[in-house]
Order: structure tokens, then sequence, then C-alpha cells
């Protein structure tokens, strides 16, 4: 038995309709909206303001995918003009880490990204600012884990911002804000949210909180991932979708991930695949590798998903990929053995595959290339 501390997230708001309740999350009176243009459009900023009578609401919209180091440095002085008291992120993975780098950065004059990550400067000594999240894509589980994503795009890499401060406050899942999600957006970050799961599984940091958390995201991404990909107007779909999500997040923020993501982050960072889609390729060759090592723990998850036995879970899971059409999203993606092989050696992140149920080194993952990619 291994020893475990887990932060628990603050308040959740669950149910369609639920943004309406946003007020209940918050006494401050001036707040940084973060979104997209594409959000923006939607009118989320008006609906936001409409939600807040009395509240100053200042909005930067201009959130990417996988937020990077010079773009948000470059945003920081205009920002902290807005003197915001607490962060709302409305949107995806990326406006949920954007939001938390903000928090850690807007509060401390003369910090930045580029000094931080290029540069060696520690975080500042104050805490960041309190967050509230409303995820409005099924994957990345941002809302409740301690971590936030950020990109140096100019040399290829991917960082982390981790503090049990950057576990957002207060939490709105809202399945009505993901109806009009595009098919290849549900499907890459559905794939996150089941790597999340699995990883948080077959990981030596495990505990029994994190697999209950695990196999209930489990039992709800077999189930509503395909449907919601078939059916993506099916409410109650997209609605278990933002749980699972929020689930296996949940069991990340204690675990965290293994060698699924360790081999999927120079895809993206290279490739530029999207993150979800780029675990997805590893997927079942990972699992196939460590049920060669499995201490009971993935035969016991079979049984309580209800597929049995091992066999019988790797063939749901690749009955499941096979139905979200990922050899052809990998495909389009420009993913195959020829173009990933040159980054094998950028696949063995020590904080990642250092995690997993059974340890990898760089023969292990060609021969894990070759199973996954051919």
């Amino acid at each position: 038995m291994i020893a475990w501390d887990w932060q628990a997230p603050g308040r959740l708001i669950v149910g369609p309709g639920s943004l309406s309740r946003l007020g209940e999350l918050l006494t401050e009176e001036r707040v940084l909206l973060v979104t997209s243009q594409g959000w923006r459009r939607r009118g989320i900023v008006g609906q936001v303001c409409g939600l807040l009578p009395g509240v100053e609401v200042a909005a930067f919209d201009e959130v990417e995918p996988n937020p990077d180091i010079d773009a948000l440095d470059a945003v920081l002085p205009m920002l902290r003009e807005a003197r915001a008291a607490l962060i709302l992120a409305v949107g995806g993975g990326s406006a949920i880490d954007t939001a938390k780098g903000l928090a850690v950065a807007l509060p401390a004059p003369g910090w930045g990204f580029d000094a931080h990550f290029r540069g060696g400067k520690k975080l500042p000594k104050h805490g960041p600012l309190p967050i509230l999240a409303v995820p409005t894509t099924a994957g990345t589980g941002a809302e409740v884990t301690p971590f936030a994503t950020i990109w140096d795009k100019a040399a290829r890499q991917k960082h982390s911002l981790q503090s049990d401060l950057l576990i957002p406050r207060g939490v709105i899942l809202d399945a009505e804000l993901t109806l009009g999600l595009p098919r290849a957006t549900t499907i890459a970050s559905g794939l996150d949210a089941l790597s999340h799961a699995f990883e948080a599984l077959w990981n030596v940091n495990a505990s029994n909180l994190s697999d209950g958390f695990a196999l209930q995201a489990l039992r709800l991404l077999f189930r509503h991932l395909p449907m919601v990909v078939e059916q993506p107007r099916a409410l109650a779909g997209r609605a278990a979708m933002l749980e699972a999500s929020l689930l296996a997040g949940m069991a990340i923020a204690q675990t965290r991930t293994a060698l699924v993501h360790s081999m999927s982050y120079p895809l993206t960072a290279v490739l530029g695949v999207p993150h979800g889609l780029a675990c997805g390729a590893f997927l079942a060759g990972v699992l196939a590798y460590n049920v060669e090592a499995d201490d009971g723990r993935i035969a016991r998850a079979a049984q309580a998903l209800g597929f049995g036995d091992i066999a019988g879970l790797r063939r749901a899971l690749d009955d499941l990929l096979a139905r979200l059409g990922l050899a052809d999203a990998l495909a389009a993606a420009g993913v195959s053995r020829a173009t990933v092989e040159p980054l094998a050696g950028q696949m063995i992140n020590p904080a990642r595959a250092g995690n997993n149920l059974r340890s990898a080194d760089m023969a292990d993952v060609r021969r894990l290339l070759s199973a996954s990619l051919g």
C-alpha cells in the first residue's frame, strides 16, 4: 500500500443550464474573463456580464490552442491594467491553462513566462489569483487539476506549472455549452480523457481513490464517447462526457500521467498533432505493453468494467478506437511511422514515463512505435 495525499477541488456545480448559477461562485468586483474569439462570437462575454451585475468584467479573448510562452508574455502588461481579483476561464483546456498561467503572472509585476521557463526565475512568492473554470470540452480535466501546460513553440517544448493553488476554486459543468463541439474536437478531447483514466489505473501512484475516479470515468467514456460522436446533440451524452472528463482529471490530479502522455508530447510539439489525438496513437499499444507486467490491477479493471478479462478489455478498446476513426484521423494529421520515428529520442519524459506501471527505455519505445504505427 502506498501513502498518498490529494487536494480536493473547489465547489462543483453540474447540470445543463448551470452557467446561470455563475454568480454563486464569486464575490469579487473585478473579473478577467479568459476565452476564445469563437466564444466571444457566440456571445459569452455579454452572457457573463449579464450574469454578474455590478461586477467589472474585462475580457481576454485571444486564447489559442496550446498557450505559448511568448504570446502570454506579450499580453501581460495590458492584462495587468485590468487589476482583476479573479480569473474566469470559459473554454477548453487551453483556456483553462491560460487562465492558470495568468493567475500566477498577473499579480507579479516583473515576472514572466520567458524568465521562468527559459531563464530559471522562481515562481512568485505570493499565491495566484483565484480561478473559476467553465470547461466547454470534455477532455483535459484541467478544471480539477493542479497543473497548467504552457508551450515553448519556438523551441518545440512543453512545460508545466504545478501547484495546488492552481486548482480552480469553483467549476461549472454545463453540457449545453458543449452541444456545438465539432466532431474532431469531440474525438480528440474524448481520447484525452480516456488516456487520463487509463493512465491513472496503470500508474505507480494509484490509490483506491484514484482507481474509483478512473473506473467510473472509463465506464462513462466507453458508453458515451461513441454516442456523442454519432449523436452530437445528445445532451445526456454530453453531460456524461463532462463528468467523465472531470473524474479522469481528479484521478490524474493524484497520480499524474504516465507513458502514453510521455510519448505523445513530441507529436504535439513538433508535428502539431492535437494532444488527445497524439495520446490516442499510443493508448492500445501501451495497454498491451503494461499487461505483460500486470500485478492484477488491469485484470480487476477489466472485470469491473464488464469486459470479463484483459483480452475483453483490449478488444473493447480496439473497437472503440476503430469506431472513432482514430487511424484515419492520425493519417490526416500526418502521423505515420516515418514522421514519428525521428521523434523517438524525445519520448521518454521521466516525470511522466516514470509513473508507468512498467518501466520503459528507448528500445521499448521503438517497439511501441512499431506496434502502434506499423
